[in-house]
């Protein structure tokens, strides 16, 4: 048994494979820190190739330390490599940085490369190597594969780094447009999470069903219990995650009851948090569900081209898609759409 060992890596993005070796490392060792090293301009440049945004090491730490938080035994670290040259010239300074970042010292280096055992015993010649399945024969993948073939690849990504590569798709429009339903539909049939309007139950939850009294702070309040609301419905998705409307919605309504807008609300607005927008015409008929207030034809249009003007003044355009018809020929053109923007072939 090893006092402390290291596994290192890129984790861009973290999978099943390195989670099969980490478990391995730490039966060996009383203490297995985890280092993920990142060159931001080489994990700009890979992320780019792949058209991935960015994936941070931010947001690996965040994903592997979610991941293993349980294991009080292994600790995630960083070793930053941006100043260091690219191997081979950069193993002296690397295991310079390594030392650093691990100064307890490395009785053992876990790794599933064998090019790693040379340069690690130059630099290291006081540390043990072990080689946990370099085949990789029981997750035959690697972060590359994963970065250029997301969704076929799902299966092997970490839980916590899901969110980040599901496909978000927003559902919106105006009152009686058949949001909520399709919302509903759309997240049965591909068999995943989806987040709720907060603002259809907040009066009756948190004012006594008295639309009357709301203020301004009941609308920040509202766009943020949203936002965690999506939050949790992201964490749980299966390669796509429906939106039931967003905080230019909440602004929206702002406008309609309090005759303002609301910079509290609109601070949580983020277009770039949705791959698409599908928007919602009012061609089906008005129902009163005892909560909408605004039923003529002539006011739903009006309503209705605020609410885009909207999505466009914060930056939408690109996202939107309108969806119009009936009932059977909106959920005909939405599946039509996801279908696209998971690359699924129905044919």
């Amino acid at each position: 048994m090893y006092k402390t060992g290291v596994y290192f890596g890129r984790f861009c993005p973290p999978h099943r494979g390195h989670l099969y070796q980490i478990m391995m490392a730490s039966t060996r060792c009383e203490k297995l820190v985890v280092v993920i090293s990142d060159n931001k301009h080489q994990t700009e440049a890979i992320c780019r190739e792949a058209g991935l945004p960015t994936i941070t090491y931010q947001l690996r730490k965040q994903w592997m330390g979610q991941q293993l938080q349980d294991m009080s035994h292994i600790q995630v670290r960083v070793l930053d490599e941006t100043d260091i040259p690219v191997y081979p010239a950069g193993w002296e300074k690397w295991s310079q940085r390594m030392r650093e970042v691990v100064p307890e010292g490395i009785d053992a280096f876990f790794v599933g490369d064998r090019e790693m055992d040379q340069p690690l015993q130059e630099y290291f010649p006081e540390s043990a190597i072990e080689l946990f399945d370099p085949a990789r024969s029981r997750y035959p993948i690697s972060a590359t594969e994963i970065r250029h073939d997301i969704l076929n690849n799902w299966h092997y990504i970490l839980g916590p780094a899901r969110p980040f590569f599901a496909k978000k798709v927003l559902i919106a429009g105006t009152e009686s447009t058949g949001k909520t339903t399709l919302t509903k539909c759309l997240a049965k049939l591909y068999n995943t999470s989806w987040s709720e309007e907060v603002g259809r139950y907040y009066a009756e939850k948190y004012l006594g069903g008295d639309e009357t009294i709301y203020t301004d702070e009941d609308f920040g309040r509202m766009a943020h219990l949203q936002a965690e609301q999506d939050y949790h419905a992201m964490r749980t998705a299966n390669k796509v995650c429906f939106f039931d409307t967003d905080a230019v919605v909440t602004d929206y309504y702002s406008e309609l009851y309090m005759k303002h807008r609301n910079k509290l609300v609109e601070a949580y607005i983020n277009p770039d948090k949705y791959d698409v927008l599908l928007f919602l015409t009012p061609d089906v008929k008005w129902v009163d569900d005892g909560q909408r207030l605004n039923g003529s034809q002539d006011r739903r249009e009006m309503l209705n081209s605020r609410l885009l003007d909207m999505y466009r003044e914060f930056g939408f355009e690109d996202k939107i898609i309108m969806v119009g018809g009936d009932y059977n020929q909106r959920l005909t053109r939405a599946i039509q759409i996801v279908d696209d923007l998971l690359d699924l072939d129905q044919k």
